[in-house]
């Protein structure tokens, strides 16, 4: 039984919510700090409750601490090794009973929606899409483009191989995390893969 109530937003961007440890990776989070320098970039105005942590390097929490754990479109912006070690953090830090729920763009979608558009250039647009190229953009956004796609089988065999018994596909607002409605966003819904995996 889990007793613990910490909550960790992952890759959070702009849209962390109040009572979650809300993080993310960008580099634009301290500076957009310094008013003088965000105004002079154009940065965004990130909540004063968002702190930048890259999670790659590890997650700052006690072994078997964290209760929930979100996610939303940032496994794909790591590598393969990557975002499995990030799960194994995850898998780490949650307590027996704790919740995992990762939401990835859905290359099965992707897929769909190619098949299905009959304009002339839509195979040009897919190839965009899906296309894992990177740019200098990157080395100042971490993320800004993906390096990897996954498909329901693919996700859900990450969390297994990370430790999780029983990852599940679940839809867009139904979990078992209570503030799943502020956390899912309704503008990736019709684009998303959303799973859920417990430690037992």
């Amino acid at each position: 039984m889990v007793t613990t109530e910490i909550k960790v937003n992952i890759g959070c961007g702009l849209s962390g919510i109040p009572g979650w440890d809300n993080i993310d990776n960008s580099p634009t989070i301290p500076l957009s700090r310094i008013p003088y320098l965000r105004h002079l970039l154009k940065l965004p105005k990130w909540p004063a409750d968002v702190r930048r942590c890259d999670v790659r390097r590890g997650l700052p929490y006690p072994s078997n601490s964290v209760r929930y754990i979100y996610s939303s479109h940032t496994f794909g912006e790591f590598h393969w090794q990557e975002s499995l070690s990030v799960a194994k953090e995850c898998f780490r830090v949650l307590a027996p009973g704790g919740v995992l729920r990762v939401v990835v763009p859905d290359l099965q979608l992707i897929l769909k929606g190619y098949a299905q558009d009959p304009d002339p250039l839509a195979s040009h647009r897919f190839l965009d899409r899906v296309s894992l190229r990177h740019t200098f953009s990157d080395r100042v956004h971490s993320g800004a483009s993906p390096s990897q796609r996954f498909d329901a089988r693919s996700l859900t065999h990450l969390l297994r191989t990370a430790g999780f018994a029983s990852p599940e596909v679940s839809e867009f607002g139904k979990s078992t995390i209570p503030e799943v409605h502020l956390l899912d966003l309704e503008v990736r819904q019709s684009e998303s893969l959303y799973v859920e995996a417990k430690k037992e």
